[in-house]
């Protein structure tokens, strides 16, 4: 689809760039150990998850039902 065809308001993730940052965490959390968490609050684009899933160590979650949420879309 072309930025041109969407419809407004939308919410448009540059899946590359998405992927250079979530390098970097890896790479924060690899090099000192420390685990890097999503804040589902503050970003709950559950479509990114998996992929999120691959670079960080989990998800925070203030209930059960955010809890589930992160088990089940990312596996963690």
């Amino acid at each position: 689809m072309k930025i041109d065809q969407l419809q407004t308001p939308c919410y448009v993730i540059d899946e590359k760039k998405m992927r250079e940052n979530l390098e970097i965490l890896k790479k924060v959390q690899e090099d000192t150990g420390c685990k890097i968490l999503l804040a589902q609050k503050a970003f709950s684009t559950y479509a990114l998850y998996p992929l999120i899933g691959q670079y960080i160590s989990g998800t925070t979650a203030s209930g059960l039902y955010e809890a589930r949420l992160g088990a089940e879309e990312m596996g963690r």
